[in-house]
């Protein structure tokens, strides 16, 4: 995995990995309007999609959105989020009109408002060569009356994150149908003596967990982080329908102290109660374990 870090507002569009926290600022007066962590990019099955586009894919993209003061940063959508392919080529995305069975996997845990956080998955369609997101944010400023909404330009005006591992297909098992009960046989029952040898005890044999692998199919709440073959982190989660799976993800730190100093970007870490926590704040010295509700 990356490093993580807080990316700088300059005029050349920064470019770091999943787990980065992007700042945003207002171009014209330098003020701060908010930020996006991206933790999380997996392939959805294509029964989540109902009318998909020949050719393309559905792409989930799990971010973190911080918005600051008076502004609200807008979550990724066709419209800000784009794919580069191994030519550096930018491609746009397209809609994706998710299934009712889906709608629930991949929703936000709020709608973003201004001094708010949030976090939670965008779906869009987009071609499959992909080795980088584009993200371009949209700013609005909600103290601006509703009759006459203002739009702020953020400065970078876009960054870039590349992808270590191509998103994996998450594939859906189905459920196993339910075998018809046999028709039960009505039998006199035999006498056995008492010095008849009792019958042995039957052994059941419990199937070899799979290894976490990024795709594989994992179980929730059982399953939360583990660590792949290559040494980074995967997280199961319901990334592609009602099964879940493991996808790429962020560092786990371990248990952490809610409230407590901590480096923005450099992971995802517990609270001693089993609650997710991630690292936020406005500077060095506000940065702290926060449990996102």
């Amino acid at each position: 995995m990356p490093t993580a870090a807080t990316a700088s507002a300059t005029s050349v569009a920064p470019t770091s990995g999943l787990g980065t926290r992007f700042a945003f600022t207002d171009a014209a007066s330098g003020a701060q309007v908010g930020s996006i962590t991206f933790t999380d990019v997996a392939l959805v099955p294509a029964e989540c999609v109902t009318d998909p586009v020949p050719g393309r894919v559905a792409l989930a993209v799990r971010a973190q959105i911080e918005s600051t003061g008076t502004s609200r940063l807008a979550t990724p959508d066709q419209w800000l989020l784009s794919t580069v392919d191994r030519a550096g080529i930018t491609q746009r995305t397209e809609y994706a009109v998710l299934t009712n069975a889906c709608l629930d996997t991949f929703s936000y845990s709020a709608f973003p408002k201004a001094g708010t956080t949030v976090a939670g998955w965008s779906v869009v369609q987009a071609l499959p060569e992909m080795v980088a997101l584009q993200f371009v944010p949209l700013v609005q400023d909600e103290s601006a009356p509703m009759d006459a909404p203002r739009f702020v330009t953020a400065a970078p005006s876009n960054v870039t994150i590349p992808l270590a591992v191509a998103p994996a297909l998450a594939t859906m098992t189905p459920a196993p149908s339910a075998a018809a009960s046999p028709t039960p046989v009505t039998t006199t029952p035999e006498f056995v003596p008492e010095s008849a040898t009792p019958a042995a005890t039957a052994t059941v044999s419990v199937p070899k967990k799979a290894t976490p692998a990024v795709g594989v199919p994992c179980t929730l709440p059982g399953d939360g982080y583990a660590t792949a073959e290559d040494g980074g982190t995967l997280r199961c989660t319901k990334a592609g329908g009602p099964t879940a799976k493991w996808v790429q993800s962020v560092p786990l730190l371990g248990t952490r102290t809610p409230g407590a100093a901590c480096e923005v970007g450099a992971g995802v870490a517990m609270s001693p109660g089993g609650a997710e926590m991630l690292c936020l704040g406005d500077g060095p010295d506000t940065n702290v374990w926060t449990v996102l509700n």
